[in-house]
This record gives C-alpha cells, structure tokens and sequence, in this order.
C-alpha cells in the first residue's frame, strides 16, 4: 500500500491518468529517459518549428464557426506541445474525427477542483473552468505529420 501511494505522489498524485487522489508532483524521469532526451534535445529547436508551422496551418485553415480555435498570443514563445480546439459537442465532433480517421485527445477531462486532491473544493462553482472542461478537445500536432495527414485534419474540421 505504501508502495502503491509513493507510485502515486511521483506521478501527479494518480494511480489512474487524470484522477488525481493526492497533491503529488511528476517525478517519473529514470537515467535512461534522461539520456534520449539528451540526444533529442538538438532537435527541439527545428522540431518545435515544425509545430509552429502545423498550428499556423490550421489557425489561418480551420474555418468552421462550431469550433473555437486557441488565439495564439505570441508566436515566438508558443511551442504548441498540444493544439487545443474547442466545441459544444465535443464528443460528436471527436466521434466525427475518429469515423474520417483523425485520432484526438481530451486532455485534463477532469476539472482540478472536482479532483479527489482537491475535495475540499469540490462543492465550489467554476463555470469557466468546466466549461472548458466539457469543450476542449486536442486535434493531432506533431513534428512527424505529413502534409496529407495535416490537410486532411483541417478538411475534416471544416466539414464537421
């Protein structure tokens, strides 16, 4: 059990992705983690271009008015890690993707003050926050996608 909860409290305080029982922090680099990143690190700069590059297609591509885009605030510090959209029928428009073979992502699908780590919380009103919650859905962004995978990620958003 103690084995168990130290699993935990390395890993964001979750024994399952997204539910967090206890305040915990992300401790789970091992030495040979540490090592391949090492050597990816000389490709973060023209990696994160590439990212830069896809998200720029897709802001300037994207154009349906059932999704809301991120508003991209400073194009030399955004990496974009994730490119987050959001819809009032998310799951809809996730099934949709999925169906024309675009694989997305609901990251975070839990509020942080719904989390067990925060129960004390957990009778409070955020309605911002669980509106996001309950719209947000990440659209594939990688330094790896082809042009034909990007072009078909926008066609698709469009015709949803």
């Amino acid at each position: 059990r103690l084995a168990d909860t130290i699993r935990a409290l390395c890993n964001y305080g979750s024994h399952k992705k997204y539910y967090n029982q206890y305040l915990g922090i992300n401790s789970r680099l091992d030495e040979m983690q540490a090592a391949i990143l090492s050597v990816k690190l000389k490709y973060l700069d023209s990696e994160n271009e590439k990212r830069r590059i896809i998200a720029e297609r897709y802001l300037s591509e994207i154009k349906n008015d059932k999704i809301i885009l991120p508003q991209e605030q400073n194009r030399e510090s955004h990496v974009w890690h994730l490119f987050v959209v959001r819809t009032s029928k998310r799951n809809q428009f996730q099934q949709y993707l999925a169906d024309n073979g675009i694989e997305t992502v609901i990251h975070y699908p839990v509020a942080p003050h719904k989390q067990h780590a925060f129960k004390n919380w957990n009778h409070l009103s955020y309605p911002i926050t669980e509106e996001i919650h309950s719209t947000a859905i990440s659209l594939p962004l990688s330094p790896a996608m082809q042009k034909q995978e990007i072009n078909a990620v926008i066609s698709e958003c469009n015709k949803y």
